[in-house]
């Protein structure tokens, strides 16, 4: 089948030490036509200098604080819809998921199926965007968060956002959460989508402004796991997602800042092979997907690895810990690795 031309969309809080490495995974694995980048004014003065080295798809970077406002919306506007008090979530978390849904309304000729990356997301051993089903084209993404771990709480919530506003079930695997950090998004079923958020709260307001309100009444939402669950029930034949057996089982997720685990041994393993870093501050994919093969062996490699940057993870309690996150040799809170039985 020809090859399809296609952007991916990631938000980025801020810039950091694994950035570059993620961005260029990406570009090798992946190849897409573009990478919209969509940041904080301040990050993207400072990304438009830096990410002209690396070895990246073109990237076109975005100021998040006016994105919408072709719409008429800004991010204050959008944010100023919320106001939860003392919570887990503050409105940024929560619009970093409206500008992966609504990147459709703020990107110009963004191609129809594109491709969301979280920016702590590194592909190594990773999996095909792209499958075939009888001659079919699927737009495939992986389930790498298994669904016996987290936060039992704010699930259910995530859950009866899903049935009550988009009046849809949730949609769920034997073993896999529809959380995966990734996702293909198509244009088609988010106008769709928006559409039945105008319904459910019986406004022409804007979707987007709709959905940010609507957390005031849910206390929270997620958004892959209501995209796919709405495309699970209105097109069911394009939702097409690989096993968590095949590629989550050697995810890792793990907090490193630049000071953790991870980024400690490979400095060392740099400095070992006379090989110093490229840059301190961002390490190319290249020198870290090197490291992983070293420490791993190239028949044990995972298929991808997530750092977490906020000090919440240090702080989290055991019992709402992910197993992608109490296996990995790389936790700071784990001495023995756990395992799946």
């Amino acid at each position: 089948m020809a090859k399809e031309v296609f952007d991916i969309v990631m938000p980025l809080f801020k810039a950091r030490w694994n950035t570059r490495a993620v961005l260029e995974g990406l570009t090798h694995h992946y190849a897409p036509r573009a990478i919209h980048i969509i940041t904080p004014a301040e990050e993207a003065a400072v990304l438009t200098g830096i990410g002209q080295n690396w070895a990246t798809a073109p990237l076109q970077i975005h100021p998040e604080e006016g994105f919408f406002q072709p719409l008429g919306l800004t991010k204050d506007s959008i944010c100023a819809e919320l106001d939860l008090g003392e919570s887990l979530y503050n409105p940024g978390w929560f619009y970093q998921q409206l500008l992966k849904l609504g990147a459709f309304e703020g990107i110009p000729d963004l191609s129809e199926w594109y491709l969301v990356w979280d920016s702590d997301l590194l592909p190594v051993a990773t999996w095909p965007i792209f499958t075939e089903d009888g001659g079919t084209r699927k737009h495939t993404f992986a389930l790498i968060q298994h669904n016996g771990w987290g936060n039992a709480n704010i699930v259910s919530k995530w859950e009866t956002w899903i049935n009550e506003v988009l009046g849809v079930p949730a949609v769920k695997d034997a073993v896999g959460t529809f959380i995966p950090h990734h996702m293909w998004f198509k244009q088609e079923h988010l106008r769709t989508f928006g559409q039945r958020l105008n319904q459910f709260f019986g406004s022409e307001d804007h979707w987007l402004r709709l959905m940010m309100r609507s957390a005031i009444q849910f206390d929270t939402f997620g958004e892959y796991w209501c995209y796919s669950s709405w495309v699970a029930s209105q097109a069911p034949e394009v939702l097409s997602f690989h096993a968590y057996e095949l590629y989550g089982s050697t995810t890792e997720r793990f907090f490193d800042d630049g000071t953790g685990l991870f980024s400690a041994a490979l400095r060392r393993y740099l400095m070992e092979q006379s090989q110093p870093l490229s840059d301190a501050l961002s390490p190319s994919y290249d020198e870290i997907n090197g490291f992983i093969r070293a420490a791993y062996g190239p028949d044990a490699l995972p298929s991808s690895l997530s750092f977490e940057s906020s000090p919440r993870h240090l702080k989290k309690d055991e019992k709402n810990m992910h197993i992608e996150e109490l296996r990995s040799r790389w936790n700071p809170r784990t001495v023995e690795p756990a395992t799946v039985a």
